[in-house]
C-alpha cells in the first residue's frame, strides 16, 4: 500500500542533524518573489537596489517550489497586494 501525505515523513537533510516530519506537516512558504522587485525597472530598482543579486535566487527557488511539488508537498505564495489589508481581529 502507497503511503498517503498524511502517514509519510519527510526527511530533510540539514547540519547537524537531519531533520524528519509528517509531510502533512511540511510546507514551502514562498514570500514576495515577484518580479517588481527583481526586475531592472520594476519597484525594488527604482528604490536603488541591485536588483541582479536579488536575480540570483530565484532558479534556487524554481528548484525548491517544482521538489516540493513533485514530492506531492504544499506550496505557499504570497505576495504584496497595494491597497488590500488584512481584517484586524
Amino acid at each position: 500500500m502507497a503511503a498517503t501525505r498524511e502517514t509519510r515523513t519527510v526527511t530533510f537533510p540539514a547540519r547537524p542533524h537531519a531533520q524528519s516530519a509528517p509531510a502533512s506537516a511540511v510546507a514551502l512558504i514562498v514570500i514576495d518573489m515577484q518580479r517588481d522587485f527583481v526586475e531592472p525597472g520594476g519597484f525594488g530598482s527604482s528604490l536603488g537596489n541591485d536588483v541582479s543579486l536579488l536575480q540570483a535566487i530565484v532558479p534556487t527557488v524554481a528548484r525548491l517550489i517544482d521538489g516540493f511539488r513533485r514530492h506531492g508537498l504544499t506550496v505557499i505564495h504570497t505576495k504584496e497586494a497595494p491597497g488590500r489589508t488584512c481584517p484586524t481581529a
